[in-house]
């Protein structure tokens, strides 16, 4: 399972510790620092939807300083490409 999660910080300060934290998670393949509705925007991979109800609830929410999430869940990846940085 692929999902995208918008995340909302308790505050701004929280930022650097929030994305240590993160980066402890395995699963957690990307993580962008976002202008917009949330601070932080993460791509993570699970085994099943009830893994991904682990990572999130055990692993992810409780990390100090995330005052909560919205997930998308990935039904399917239309195509990806890389792109040449002239």
């Amino acid at each position: 399972t692929c999902a995208y999660i918008g995340i909302y910080l308790k505050e701004a300060s929280f930022f650097d510790s929030v994305v240590d934290q993160m980066r402890q998670i395995p699963q957690i393949v990307e993580c962008h620092y976002t202008t917009g509705s949330y601070a932080i925007f993460i791509k993570i991979y699970a085994k099943s939807n009830e893994h991904m109800k682990y990572i999130l609830h055990d692993k992810l929410q409780a990390i100090d300083g995330i005052a909560s999430t919205e997930t998308l869940i990935s039904l399917e990846e239309s195509f990806k490409r890389q792109i040449p940085i002239d």
